[in-house]
Order: structure tokens, then C-alpha cells, then sequence
């Protein structure tokens, strides 16, 4: 199997930088990994903080343990204090792609470096 589509399987199905980290481009594997699991934890507080409130709410009775009205505040909650979870989410999927695309990008040049070595030993 090429490089390239071993380093872009690992980076699409894996984890970003997975690819990179096979390709022996540690810094990039840590960059990409590290982008991606800190849009993840800003993207899960937020959600942690909507539960904290109507689990709040629910304790306090303020709101009452009815299956409707929990989830009207749930989704009433996420519009207003999920704002920038949809910038987050984003950031998240441009950093995966982007992880992708260049790990694609640096296993073509690795293969090609490969077929040249390659050939030029065989003569």
C-alpha cells in the first residue's frame, strides 16, 4: 500500500495527525492532534455547562420533571449559550480536513521520493 493512502486512511479514520505521526512528521502529528482534542474539550464544556443548568434547574424546581418542558429548555439552551459551538465544530472538521488533505500531500511526496530512490538504484 502507498504512503500516501496509508497516511490519509489514518488521518480520515483515526485521529488528525495520525497520518503524519506514520509518516514520521512528529511535529504536525502533535500540532493537528493537539488542535483537534482542544476544539473537542471547548465543544464538550460547553455542553457540560447547558447539563449543569437544567440539572440545576430540575434540583431547584424551577423546572418540572416533565419529559416536554425538559427538552423545550434543552433545546432552548443550546440556541442561547451554544453560540460559538457550531465555530467550534467547524474548527474541529477544518482542522480533521486539513490533517487529511496534508498527510495526503506529504505521502505523495514520500512516494515519489521512493520510486526515485528506487529507480535510480536499479541502474
Amino acid at each position: 500500500m502507498k504512503k500516501a493512502l496509508t497516511a490519509g486512511l489514518l488521518s480520515a479514520f483515526i485521529a488528525p495527525g495520525s497520518g503524519h505521526f506514520y509518516l514520521k512528521h512528529k511535529r504536525s502529528a502533535l500540532v493537528f492532534f493537539s488542535l483537534a482534542v482542544i476544539s473537542l474539550m471547548l465543544l464538550l464544556m460547553q455542553i457540560y455547562q447547558v447539563a449543569q443548568v437544567i440539572a440545576l434547574e430540575i434540583q431547584n424546581g424551577t423546572l418540572p420533571l416533565d419529559v416536554g418542558v425538559i427538552s423545550a429548555e434543552i433545546t432552548q439552551q443550546t440556541q442561547t449559550t451554544m453560540a460559538n459551538a457550531n465555530e467550534l465544530l467547524y474548527g474541529f472538521l477544518l482542522c480533521w480536513l486539513v490533517a487529511l488533505v496534508d498527510s495526503i500531500r506529504l505521502g505523495l511526496k514520500q512516494d515519489k521520493q521512493d520510486a526515485l530512490t528506487t529507480n535510480t538504484a536499479g541502474y
